[in-house]
C-alpha cells in the first residue's frame, strides 16, 4: 500500500515556527514532519526535498492521495494557478523493487489543463505544446519520457462566460534521475511541474522562478 505523506499544506495559512504567518512565494514553510515506520531513506529525503523547496508566487499547492496500486510510496501534490485557469498535479512514485518499465525505481506522473487561446487551437497546437513542456523538463534531470496531448473544447453555461472556450490537457510521465545512492530531489521535480503550469499563462517577464 502507498503511504501518502502530510504534504504540502496550504501555506498561506500556515504559522511558522517563529509565530509569523509563511509566504507562498518564497521560502517553504518550517514545519515538523513526522517520519512513519517502515519508510526508506530514499523515500524520506524525497519528502523532505518537496516540504523544504520554494513555492512560486500565486501557486496553490496541496497534498493529493497517490492511488496504492502504482507504487509502494508516492508524494501527490497538486497545483493551481491562483488567477487563471491552469492547474494540475504531479505524483512522485517510488517502487521498493526495480522497475524495467521505469528504467529506475523512480518514476513521476503528471498533468496540466491549461487554458489555449483561439488563435492556437489548430493541428500544430499538440506539437508546441509538447515541445514547451520539454523545455521545462531539465533534460539532466529525467529520461524516458513519454504521454500525450489533448485540445479540448468546452461548453459553459451558467454565469461564467469567462471560462475558456478551448483548452489543453497534457498527460506526462518520466523517469527522474536520481543520486549515486538511490535518493532524488522530489521537490525540483515539483518545482519544475509548477514553472510550466505557470510559463503557460504568463510571460517570461511576469513568470520569475526562484
Amino acid at each position: 500500500m502507498a503511504d501518502i505523506f502530510d504534504f504540502p499544506r496550504d501555506a498561506r495559512n500556515v504559522a511558522r515556527a517563529d509565530g509569523k504567518e509563511a509566504d507562498m512565494g518564497g521560502e517553504a514553510p518550517q514545519t515538523m514532519l513526522m517520519r512513519p515506520q517502515g519508510v526508506p531513506d530514499q523515500v524520506w529525503n524525497a519528502v523532505l526535498s518537496v516540504d523544504r523547496m520554494r513555492r512560486l508566487k500565486g501557486m496553490t499547492y496541496r497534498e493529493i492521495p497517490v492511488p496504492n496500486s502504482m507504487a509502494n510510496f508516492g508524494i501527490g501534490v497538486a497545483l493551481e494557478c491562483d488567477e487563471t485557469y491552469a492547474s494540475g498535479w504531479i505524483m512522485i512514485l517510488y517502487s521498493l523493487k526495480f522497475r524495467e518499465d521505469w528504467h529506475s525505481h523512480w518514476r513521476c506522473v503528471a498533468f496540466a489543463s491549461l487554458p489555449l487561446p483561439d488563435k492556437e487551437d489548430d493541428c500544430l497546437t499538440p506539437g508546441m505544446y509538447w515541445d514547451m513542456m520539454m523545455e521545462r523538463l531539465n533534460p539532466n534531470d529525467s529520461e524516458h519520457v513519454s504521454g500525450t496531448v489533448t485540445v479540448t473544447q468546452n461548453t459553459a453555461f451558467g454565469h461564467d462566460p469567462d471560462v475558456p472556450r478551448v483548452g489543453c490537457e497534457i498527460r506526462v510521465s518520466w523517469t527522474p534521475l536520481d543520486y549515486a545512492d538511490g535518493g532524488l530531489d522530489a521537490g525540483s521535480q515539483v518545482g519544475q511541474w509548477a514553472s510550466f503550469l505557470r510559463s503557460m499563462t504568463q510571460s517570461e517577464e511576469e513568470n520569475p522562478v526562484d
